[in-house]
């Protein structure tokens, strides 16, 4: 009798293990499919996957950081004239990064994720919201930048930061100046090095290149700007939704 008492106890213990394997396989299982989705340039349907491995998940790390990431990405896609929208997708970008934040802040995507959502949120605020903010956003992509420092997209938002910072209108100068904290600091020379870093690391990127000659606009630079723009139109298009990208270089470059 103890026998049998011992394997019906056994029995009972060993089936939330299995079924906690078999939840853990059915995860990586959609982060896989959401991950080749991301891959080959649908993020909708990508978002989908991610979306549902958090509803079995609230914490997962790579499916927070990653949907936070798409929102961004999607609300950036949208018509200026949706801004109800795209804000909806920024909101929704900002939550999904502050719980990544709040669960995992020992990993660098979740700053990271965070500075791209506040940074596109930013956008459609009032010139005294986007200078507060602009903090905010150097925080977060300094500490990504110190976390996961392999990461090239880190580089490349590191390097528009310092881009844009360094080149604000006499306008938002003047609002800066009536606010304490002012414009944090930014540099044309680290805008430079940022981007050419995050290029070095991911030499296949259009978008790198791209922003990297806009830099170079901004700065009357447009014997190094013509230069990026060539580069990129001799470039084949071997990352997701980067041949829009490309055309737009190339119509920079035909207006120099």
């Amino acid at each position: 009798m103890d026998k049998y008492i011992y394997l019906i106890i056994a029995t009972i213990l060993a089936m939330p293990l299995s079924s906690l394997a078999q939840s853990e396989s059915e995860v990586d299982s959609l982060q896989a499919i959401a991950e080749e989705n991301f891959n080959e340039g649908d993020e909708k349907e990508s978002l989908d996957f991610y979306q549902d491995i958090l509803s079995r998940d609230s914490t997962h790390y790579d499916a927070l950081w990653n949907a936070s990431l798409i929102n961004s990405r999607l609300g950036y896609q949208l018509e200026d004239d949706e801004k109800e929208k795209q804000l909806e997708f920024y909101n929704e970008a900002l939550d999904l990064a502050d719980l990544a934040i709040e669960h995992h802040g020992d990993k660098g995507h979740s700053y990271y994720v965070k500075a791209v959502a506040l940074g596109r949120w930013s956008e459609l605020q009032d010139t005294d919201t986007r200078i507060k903010t602009s903090h905010e956003i150097k925080k977060n992509v300094e500490k990504a930048a110190e976390m996961i420092p392999d990461y090239a997209p880190v580089w490349h938002l590191y390097g528009v930061f310092h881009s844009d910072v360094a080149n604000v209108s006499g306008a938002e100068k003047f609002a800066a100046n009536l606010i304490s904290e002012g414009i944090p600091d930014g540099s044309n020379e680290k805008a430079e090095e940022y981007l050419k870093k995050a290029i070095d690391m991911m030499p296949e990127s259009i978008l790198f290149r791209l922003d990297l000659a806009k830099h170079y606009l901004k700065v009357d630079d447009d014997v190094n700007a013509v230069r990026v723009l060539e580069e990129i139109s001799e470039m084949e298009v071997t990352l997701p939704n980067e041949g829009q990208l490309k055309e737009e270089a190339v119509n920079i470059l035909e207006d120099l």
